[in-house]
């Protein structure tokens, strides 16, 4: 078994610094990660019974910071819109367009937002994009009622005799 590479020297001290402004729980078991083997040279072992990762976690954390520095320290998020055709400040200068005609009463149809969408991106996109934009800037669907809710039956019938 190879011998364990040294971390670089003040390593120690960083990583309490950080220990103290990390507000993330994964962000501070990473740098424990570090910290502990800087500082105490425990194990990689030890550290997976501190800090709760597997064993491979934990030297993957020590050989990527050996090998990119505080960058390995980083988490990269997940999720996101990662396939976004607009960015959001895009898709609201779209929709402020057509909100002068809703404010103003107008009816608004899907089939108009949708052709201007793909006018803007170059491209054909599914209906359904076009219908989570709405959503995502709180749009929503709303139909003319069949009858006034204050109507009476009984009035109506007596007016067509």
């Amino acid at each position: 078994m190879r011998p364990k590479l040294p971390f670089p020297d003040g390593t120690a001290e960083k990583m309490q610094n950080l220990l103290g402004e990390t507000n993330d729980l994964n962000s501070y078991k990473r740098i424990q990660c570090i910290f502990f083997r800087a500082k105490f040279d425990y194990s990689a072992d030890l550290i997976t019974k501190i800090t709760g990762y597997k064993l491979q976690t934990v030297r993957n954390i020590h050989s990527a910071f050996l090998k990119y520095g505080l960058q390995a320290l980083e988490i990269n998020k997940k999720g996101g819109r990662n396939n976004e055709l607009l960015t959001l400040t895009e898709e609201k200068k779209l929709i402020t367009k057509f909100e002068d005609r809703a404010k103003e009463g107008g009816i608004i149809e899907i089939s108009k937002i949708h052709e201007t969408y793909e006018k803007i991106v170059g491209k054909k996109v599914a209906k359904s994009t076009t219908y989570r934009m709405l959503d995502r800037h709180n749009w929503r669907k709303i139909t003319p009622r069949p009858t006034h809710p204050k109507s009476s039956l009984g009035v109506m019938e007596n007016f067509k005799k």
